[in-house]
């Protein structure tokens, strides 16, 4: 059950402008400000994930508090963060990771599978004009690279921290929960989930991503603590974080053992 909060039309509508300018706003000063030196290298690449994650992340939370602001209501009330809650909203988070990191990491590669299969006859045909080739995100390009400590620090905190509170705000305490309460549950379901899937770029995760928001859908309903997508959220990025970090040791060990 949401929290019983009805999120009017006009701040809504000044919220997703202002994200909207905030992200061409971080994607101009991350590519205006780069040292042309630097483009392309992986000082370079970690510099534009610094500026536009400042600038997005910091930019969103900023919208978000005049966005609650402007409803008279703080971030717990708003989202249903409450202690009597908190052990219900932990336990289902992790239930749901434990249950949906398999089943997301299946359908990526079911994904990766046909979108190479189908390049594969486009190249047949002679098609090259289109490319469907599944390409690594550029994030994850960018952490493979990392070498220093610091970098892999800032990006534990972006993927952990940031980017679930961020996006869990937006799409799930805000976005699904203002959909539904124009009567549109199910408009509010698979049009969040597949936005949330959409946005990271990427054609092989648009459905793992797409199921795993509606699995987060499924723990702010069941549990009305937005804390519970949160963390859910968080450890899925926290597992894939560490699976690439460690990837290298990971497959030493894999060839170790009998």
């Amino acid at each position: 059950m949401l929290p019983e909060r009805h999120w009017e039309t006009e701040p809504l509508l000044r919220l997703v402008a202002g994200v909207c300018f905030v992200v061409a706003v971080g994607m101009l000063a991350a590519s205006s400000l780069l040292p042309q030196a630097a483009a392309g290298t992986i000082e370079g690449k970690f510099y534009l994930l610094v500026t536009s994650s400042v600038v997005l992340h910091g930019g969103t939370l900023l919208l978000v508090a005049a966005f609650l602001r402007a409803h008279a209501v703080g971030w717990c009330d708003g989202f249903g963060i409450q202690r009597r809650t908190l052990a219900r909203a932990v336990g289902f988070a992790l239930a749901g990771v434990i249950l949906a990191l398999p089943v997301a990491g299946g359908l990526q590669w079911l994904a990766s599978r046909g979108l190479a299969g189908l390049q594969r006859e486009l190249v047949a045909h002679e098609i090259t004009a289109v490319d469907v080739q599944p390409q690594t995100q550029q994030l994850v390009q960018t952490l493979k690279q990392t070498e220093t400590l610091e970098q892999r620090i800032f990006f534990a905190l972006v993927a952990i921290v940031f980017a679930p509170l961020v996006e869990e705000v937006g799409f799930r305490g805000i976005l699904y929960a203002a959909i539904k309460q124009r009567g549109y549950p199910r408009l509010a379901l698979w049009g969040t989930s597949l936005v949330f899937g959409l946005i990271h770029g990427n054609l092989a995760t648009i459905v793992p991503l797409t199921f795993l928001g509606l699995v987060f859908v499924f723990l702010y309903e069941r549990t009305g603590n937005l804390l519970a997508p949160i963390l859910a959220h968080s450890l899925f990025n926290a597992a894939n974080y560490f699976a690439l970090v460690f990837q290298r040791e990971l497959q030493q060990l894999l060839k170790l053992s009998p």
